[in-house]
């Protein structure tokens, strides 16, 4: 695959999980787990959703020291150069906070400076380096950050939201959604990418749809390639025309009233997002119904 992509010239980020145990091995020690306040190894597990309690069926895991994630990177890193991997993905060490009580103990505030010093190696050996989810000790380091957000938590408290994030990240690094294709409304999902300068993902797989059944990848769902296709096509057409936005800062973001945004890039560029039932007019141009407009030079 690896081979098809760059031939097709498209970037291969295989993404890989430094912090979390799965099993001793490739690189990982049981001794290199966190401890809880007893001492003892702190075990992870999976919860259902729909009551809150354990999945017996899901096997346990552990969570790394920060003291050793430096070792663990390094590991990879070299292990990656082998194997001719020039772009590096991480999950879990840009997002996930922790604290370590063993005797020398590590409180969740120390464990950032660790994960700072892991993603300067990487970042430093790999020639792209892409974070699934980035916290801002991240940020320095992330040339490609996907699952960036895209919602406020949406709390009845709240009366709008903004795209802050988008708006300290965008331009320093490319900015990808979470998959539209596990959205519950995927028209939504794509016109508040188009709004916060962010491009969709797609989480995709060839094989039909029950090949996760009873596996432990059955929270993927939606995921056949041949049911979104055609979606994605559509899709690409449509953001054709905003090319000139991504990878832009966001310079200035206002509703304009009733469920219409205006969102203002650094090159200059417009882009008018319209989340009611109506067509609207805008500075003279017509805004679709749960559709956008790019306004610009080009």
């Amino acid at each position: 695959m690896a081979e098809a992509l760059q031939e097709a010239g498209i970037p291969f980020y295989p993404i890989y999980d430094t912090v979390t145990i799965r099993k001793a091995g490739n690189g990982y020690r049981d001794y290199q787990g966190v401890r809880n306040v007893s001492k003892s190894a702190s075990a992870q597990y999976e919860y259902l959703l729909t009551s809150g309690s354990r999945d017996t069926g899901k096997k346990t895991y552990y969570l790394v020291s920060p003291k050793y994630e430096e070792e663990i990177m390094t590991s990879l890193l070299e292990s990656a150069k082998k194997k001719g991997v020039e772009n590096l993905g991480l999950t879990g060490i840009a997002d996930m906070m922790y604290a370590d009580y063993r005797s020398d103990s590590i409180s969740d505030n120390e464990t950032g400076a660790y994960w700072e010093k892991a993603l300067e190696t990487a970042a430093a050996s790999a020639d792209s380096l892409l974070l699934q989810g980035a916290y801002a000790y991240a940020f320095p380091y992330a040339d490609v950050i996907v699952n960036a957000p895209v919602f406020s938590s949406q709390f009845d408290v709240e009366d709008e939201a903004v795209p802050f994030y988008e708006m300290v990240v965008g331009g320093s690094a490319a900015l990808y959604s979470t998959p539209v294709n596990e959205s519950g409304n995927v028209r939504e999902m794509l016109l508040k990418a188009v709004e916060y300068g962010v491009s969709p993902t797609f989480q995709l797989m060839t094989a039909q749809r029950d090949a996760l059944q009873d596996t432990e990848y059955q929270k993927y769902y939606s995921l056949c390639w041949g049911d979104w296709e055609q979606e994605i096509r559509d899709v690409l057409k449509e953001f054709e025309v905003l090319d000139s936005i991504l990878g832009q800062r966001i310079v200035s973001h206002e509703k304009l009233g009733g469920k219409v945004y205006a969102t203002t890039f650094e090159n200059g560029d417009i882009v008018y997002v319209n989340y009611g039932q109506e067509d609207v007019i805008v500075e003279q141009i017509t805004v679709p119904a749960w559709g956008f407009v790019r306004k610009g030079d080009k």
